[in-house]
């Protein structure tokens, strides 16, 4: 079994900037990343980045261009294809799909994952979470787009593709919008934008190279269904902590910590969209975490060696 001063389980902005704190502070670390790229959250930005200094990235990969170019990074030596499993507690011992670690702390940047409709498993005409409103949205010229959501995401979608769609239906399972007033206000915009209130999909049925989606909703006048080329779920993110169960949770599945980033389990340490809950998502702050989580670290450390 291998031993790790501090195993970090994740390689997005969080867990690289983590990798790099731990070197400016003295602490030898190994990185795990499930796939086989490091980035996370990253690859799927495909719009400008203007908050994250020193300066404006084109895209995600811009960004992650420069990040692996750092001393730090260069001479990480990441294992990738490698997820984490599960966590003994007690014993500290960390199993992944590849070994296992006796890690003296742990860092969780795990990040998201897209929620999903469970009436729309199977749909061949679902995009994906990877297709990007701003760089793909020529490609549903003249189509019929249902989009599912009533949040920023959402809202900023139907405005991306309603300049190429022919028609676009806004689904939204409420009866207000979470987006905000900025997005809200853009509704009038939409030329060709049908919204559904109180409306969830029912059932998919594949019709002439199209899907027609029956729906439920609240209202009588609204249509029972409608027939679409694509759907485009929004409907926000869960933290991918399942693999980390004895550790305490909010919302929708991110994990809890305290103001140093550390758990319920004072040798795990989670930052980044995974602790953050999707209201504040954002590069900065899980660069700034990491930060903190690995200098809280450091002085957990010297205290042990002082006493």
């Amino acid at each position: 079994m291998e031993h790790v001063q501090v195993l970090i389980a994740g390689g997005g902005i969080g867990g690289l900037s983590a990798a790099i704190w731990c070197q400016r502070l003295g602490l030898s670390c190994l990185l795990v990343e499930k796939t086989e790229q490091l980035g996370g959250q990253l690859l799927q930005i495909r719009n400008e980045i203007v908050d994250f200094p020193p300066r404006v990235y084109s895209n995600g990969a811009d960004l992650l261009g420069e990040l692996v170019l750092h001393p730090a990074i260069r001479d990480l030596q990441p294992r990738l294809g490698e997820a984490v499993v599960s966590i003994d507690s007690h014993a500290q011992i960390v199993t992944t799909t590849k070994a296992a670690y006796h890690a003296q702390f742990l860092i969780v940047a795990t990040g998201v994952s897209p929620n999903v409709i469970p009436s729309l498993q199977g749909c061949p005409r679902v995009l994906t979470a990877e297709f990007s409103t701003t760089a793909h949205a020529s490609s549903v010229a003249g189509q019929d787009i249902a989009i599912v959501g009533g949040g920023d995401r959402a809202l900023e979608s139907a405005f991306n593709l309603g300049r190429f769609a022919n028609r676009v239906d806004l689904l939204i399972r409420s009866d207000h919008l979470r987006a905000r007033p900025e997005w809200t206000r853009r509704l009038e915009e939409f030329p060709h934008l049908r919204v559904f209130w109180e409306t969830e999909i029912e059932t998919y049925e594949p019709r002439n190279g199209k899907i027609a989606l029956k729906l439920r909703s609240r209202h009588a006048a609204q249509p029972a269904e409608i027939v679409v080329d694509w759907i485009l779920p929004r409907i926000g993110v869960h933290g991918n902590s399942a693999d980390f169960p004895m550790l305490t949770t909010f919302g929708d599945a991110y994990l809890k910590t305290d103001e140093c980033q550390r758990t319920c389990c004072d040798w795990v340490y989670a930052l980044g969209d995974v602790s953050n809950g999707a209201s504040y998502a954002s590069l900065s702050l899980a660069a700034g975490q990491a930060m903190k989580a690995v200098k809280h670290i450091s002085l957990q450390i010297q205290q042990d060696e002082s006493s």
